[in-house]
């Protein structure tokens, strides 16, 4: 048995797909999936010929399925975004549940601290709680609890230039230019580490205009 369970609607075949979800973090996984696809039961749940079982069961033997959501791992079977994005339409996964899979598929092939804190201080303060919830189902899925500390526990620092101070220090009208040189100038602070104080992002841009 798949443990799906489905039901007769006027519009057809309606699959539930709680179980489903279960079932890609459970023990039997690989075993519960090449049967669906053998027996040609993918296409009742809307899954696709582009599901990629092999991938899926490759990264659920390294997660930790203790802890790890079944989307993480659900995420693995896709190539691309646009593939997952059609799932989550016909699954009605939740907006977090979506935002994970996208997370993971755009990100996963990625283990350097670096690149995540540059995209963690990229995230608006107001985003950084959904940061946190993604990027702690990326390394839960791959086991890796020395990158989810280290980030968990690093102090994020601010770009130390606001918009009208860029517009004020460099005379710059309001307008694209504002965008690009503040973007020149937070791309260096970042390969500086970091480390840049206000007056030294605006010597550098000051350098540039």
């Amino acid at each position: 048995s798949s443990g799906i369970t489905q039901s007769t609607e006027s519009s057809g075949i309606n699959a539930e797909y709680g179980e489903m979800r279960q079932n890609v973090v459970g023990r039997f996984a690989e075993v519960i999936l090449t049967k669906m696809k053998d027996l040609d039961l993918f296409h009742l749940i809307n899954l696709r010929h582009t599901f990629r079982i092999d991938t899926l069961c490759k990264q659920h033997a390294l997660a930790d399925l203790e802890s790890v959501q079944p989307v993480s791992i659900l995420s693995y079977a896709f190539d691309h975004h646009l593939e997952f994005g059609k799932l989550r339409r016909d699954w009605k996964m939740s907006m977090d549940e979506d935002y994970i899979g996208m997370f993971l598929i755009k990100h996963r092939h990625r283990s350097d601290i670096k690149y995540f804190q540059d995209l963690l201080v990229d995230t608006p303060k107001h985003c950084r709680h959904k940061f946190d919830m993604a990027f702690r189902e990326l390394c839960l899925s791959r086991a890796d609890r020395g990158l989810l500390e280290t980030i968990e526990k690093w102090p994020v620092p601010e770009f130390p230039l606001r918009g009208d101070q860029l517009i004020k220090e460099l005379g710059l009208p309001k307008g694209p230019l504002v965008s690009r040189y503040f973007t020149m100038g937070k791309t260096r602070w970042k390969e500086n580490q970091y480390s840049m104080d206000k007056e030294e992002v605006v010597s550098y841009l000051k350098g540039e205009y």
